[in-house]
């Protein structure tokens, strides 16, 4: 499974990719956050059930993803903001069945709630995630996990950035 760091340069590739010019930031009330970041809170969203105290159930499931669009659509007007929340969650979907799963139950229950089987993907993209963290040899290989998604994701997320960026310049033109 992904670390954090993976979901959340996931979830920026597809909230970028997405969302491309319709959006730049999303009014929270006061604040006004840009939409990468709020792509990538959404890409990490799912990990919410470690507090709940369960992991890859309900959270990590493709129901989950449209009511994250759905819940955005109670913060923000534009379909945009919606359905480049809700990517940017399936996102986490995605990388968690591409991922290598140790610990049972063994993959996600994607299509819950018509479907409670768990689904891995026969091709692990992800190594496995460390959770003893006293050990050394778990942070040499949370490291090494965080280089790998870096070369996977980063690019994807950097394109979805940089065209993002480049339709806002396009829009406005240097004269205006």
């Amino acid at each position: 499974m992904p670390t954090p760091l993976g979901h959340a340069l996931g979830g920026i590739a597809a909230g970028a990719l997405v969302a491309g010019r319709s959006a730049s930031n999303v009014s929270f009330g006061q604040w006004r956050v840009p939409m990468p970041a709020v792509c990538g809170l959404f890409g990490m969203l799912a990990d919410i059930d470690f507090f709940l105290g369960g992991h890859r159930g309900v959270t990590h499931t493709v129901a989950a993803a449209l009511a994250a669009g759905g819940l955005m659509a109670v913060v923000d007007r534009r379909p945009a903001v919606w359905l480049a929340a809700a990517a940017a969650y399936g996102t986490h979907v995605l990388l968690d069945w591409l991922g290598t799963d140790t610990v049972a139950p063994i993959g996600i229950m994607a299509f819950w709630p018509f479907d409670q089987t768990f689904y891995l993907s026969p091709y692990h993209w992800f190594p496995p995630v460390c959770r003893q963290y006293w050990l050394t040899e778990c942070w040499v290989g949370l490291a090494g996990a965080m280089w790998w998604e870096l070369l996977l994701l980063g690019p994807p997320a950097l394109a979805g950035l940089l065209l993002a960026g480049r339709s806002r310049t396009a829009d406005t033109g240097p004269d205006r």
